[in-house]
């Protein structure tokens, strides 16, 4: 198997608003949820080790105050500026917990030299699991900006480990979101927040934008840049909103050097999925397509990469029909090379794409 860097997991959110332990196995965490049937775990720390998912971008996600529904739990919500910095400082906390209680399962990569022995560590120490495991790899990346209370923050956060920042989510504070505001570009706002983010050196993740503020943000932003889990509008018929990327955005990325992270829900890869669908009616192969999009319009596998958003709002039984959990992305491996890639371009697609960004995020 080859280690996979995985672009995308709402890990802190998802441990805290649905009470998962993540450190156990995917079928226990399922077993303490028997009426959840629609949005079933798909990650286990087991899981993670036999899919050799060796570094994870791991999110700091909050609901903002108009998507708030039900119980309020905390650290996963704001209604105010205060609010947001104290759930982002939760967030920030269950991380470094998870760090210091389970050393041998995380580590949070602060800079390239960490990045550098925990690559080597998994290169040089094959996962045998249960008998020979290594810890998962943790960047963080705040996804869904709008309540920042200050640009000082930013500096407690990158301090503690932030080291990606997603500006837009659901709201319009700082640009259009790819859902619904078609229209928006950035704001002034918005644009100061890029050139703050640029100085303070995070990278900008321009998924759930839309084309005008994507395409914007690939003209101005001067650091690293980069769409965490995005898959690709040209092969979604018609697909109702701006959530995943054009073909003229996907260059303009290139151009910048940025890789893409494709994600397995069902519902991004066949715009008419609805739960309870026959399984069948998506596949591994579907995702490999999108895979496959950007690397045509590449020439090369140098851009495209996985991030599967796991459990971020969807999970078991929506997501592709050879999928159970986490590790079932080493699949794809074998989808792509029989559809002719090489095994170095498979080596790309799963780890070096996402190596070669974190080589210039982390300093």
């Amino acid at each position: 198997m080859t280690m996979i860097i995985d672009g995308h997991m709402d890990l802190a959110f998802e441990s805290l608003s649905e009470k998962r332990d993540y450190t156990r196995p995917v079928s226990e965490i399922r077993q303490s949820e028997p009426n959840n049937l629609d949005n079933q775990a798909t990650v286990g720390w087991p899981e993670m080790q036999k899919g050799e998912i060796g570094i994870i971008f791991s999110t700091i996600f909050l609901l903002p105050p108009d998507q708030q529904t039900g119980e309020k739990i905390a650290g996963t919500s704001y209604d105010s500026p205060d609010e947001c910095h104290a759930s982002v400082s939760t967030q920030l906390d269950f991380y470094h917990r998870w760090q210091d209680q389970h050393p041998d399962k995380f580590q949070i990569l602060l800079n390239r030299s960490a990045l550098k022995m925990h690559l080597n560590r998994w290169e040089t120490q094959p996962v045998h699991y249960p008998q020979q495991t290594n810890p998962v790899g943790l960047v963080i990346l705040w996804e869904g900006a709008e309540g920042l209370r200050s640009y000082q923050d930013l500096d407690e956060y990158y301090e503690r480990g932030m080291r990606i920042i997603g500006p837009v989510w659901g709201g319009g504070r700082w640009c259009g979101c790819g859902s619904d505001l078609k229209e928006v570009s950035f704001t002034p706002d918005g644009r100061e927040f890029m050139q703050v983010m640029a100085e303070k050196g995070f990278a900008l993740d321009i998924a759930h934008m839309n084309t005008r503020s994507a395409n914007e943000a690939l003209d101005r932003y001067e650091g690293v840049i980069l769409a965490s889990h995005c898959n690709c509008s040209a092969i979604l018929k018609d697909f109702p909103n701006e959530r995943h990327l054009a073909d003229e955005t996907i260059a303009h990325l290139m151009e910048r050097d940025g890789v893409i992270g494709v994600l397995p829900f069902n519902g991004f890869l066949d715009t008419y999925w609805k739960s309870g669908d026959q399984r069948s009616k998506v596949t591994l192969s579907t995702l490999a397509n999108h895979i496959d999009h950007i690397c045509q319009i590449a020439g090369d596998s140098k851009h495209a990469s996985i991030g599967s958003d796991a459990d971020g709002g969807f999970g078991f039984p929506n997501i592709p029909e050879e999928m159970n959990d986490i590790q079932d992305l080493q699949k794809i491996e074998t989808i792509l090379l029989h559809r002719g890639y090489s095994p170095d371009d498979v080596l790309n697609i799963f780890n070096r794409n996402w190596t070669r960004i974190l080589e210039r995020i982390l300093k």
